[in-house]
């Protein structure tokens, strides 16, 4: 198998397992799969990596003005070249005029997630793909409550999310869950960061992640209004700790999006 298969499959498995893959997609891939090994494992393998973040994912009764904040949401966010496509509006507002307001809110997620697939990797196409998957509002929507739940992916360019970190704003808990992240090597160890303009021009130092076999539990004190907006990283230190109070290594970054409505 040639890079470009290699890419072509992952791309298809993601959108797959997420599934964002229409109705004729899908009966395709669950046709190839009987016969196809590569594909299958291919499946498999993604449903592994994602299995964590059903976790995260809670039951929510759609608004009553769902429909009515849907189109205003697209009005903000779809470029000036899909607003002026015409075919594209009228087929957005003839399944809303037929469909339940829960199956409009779930064809307008998934018209944006065509569009914004990438080409290059499959991995990058899954990481854009979970940012639209579990951030279903923006976090400028007025409806979205300041303890919800929230989640950042830490992943370095197209590779494959090396973390996942949840946090209750309300009770300033943060877990890190290991994705494809491994032990580092002898006097080295992974270190988590706060950086926001409130608590200074540096990083702040959230401790260190030395046993990324399990998921990582953390309390931190800043003010959740900070912690919302702030941006968080993981860095490769020396064992016991970056030794200037800032990161010294090669690092990732992730920021908060919510999970609910």
């Amino acid at each position: 198998m040639n890079n470009n298969e290699e890419i072509s499959i992952n791309t298809l498995v993601a959108e797959y397992v997420l599934g964002t893959l229409d109705k004729d997609e899908r009966d395709a891939v669950e046709a190839r799969r009987v016969n196809d090994p590569v594909l299958d494992q291919a499946i498999v393998n993604w449903q592994a990596h994602l299995a964590g973040l059903n976790d995260y994912v809670q039951d929510a009764e759609p608004r009553k003005d769902l429909f009515n904040d849907i189109l205003a949401k697209l009005d903000q966010r779809i470029d000036n070249k899909a607003m002026n496509d015409k075919s594209l509006h009228d087929t957005l507002m003839s399944t809303a005029a037929a469909s339940s307001a829960v199956v409009v809110e779930m064809e307008a997620m998934r018209i944006k997630l065509k569009r914004w697939r990438f080409s290059a990797l499959g991995a990058s196409a899954i990481a854009a793909c979970l940012a639209i998957f579990m951030v279903v509002k923006p976090p400028i929507a007025p409806s979205i409550q300041a303890n919800a739940p929230f989640v950042a992916v830490f992943q370095a360019d197209d590779k494959q999310p090396a973390f996942i970190m949840s946090l209750d704003i309300e009770t300033r808990q943060l877990t890190v869950r290991p994705v494809t992240a491994q032990g580092q090597a002898a006097g080295k160890t992974y270190q988590l960061w706060i950086k926001a303009d409130e608590i200074g021009p540096t990083p702040r130092s959230l401790g260190l992640l030395a046993n990324v076999s399990t998921p990582i539990q953390k309390q931190i004190n800043y003010d959740p209004a900070v912690i919302r907006h702030a941006t968080f990283g993981i860095s490769v230190e020396p064992a016991g700790g970056s030794p200037t109070g800032v990161p010294t290594g090669p690092a990732i970054h992730g920021r908060l999006y919510p999970t609910s409505l």
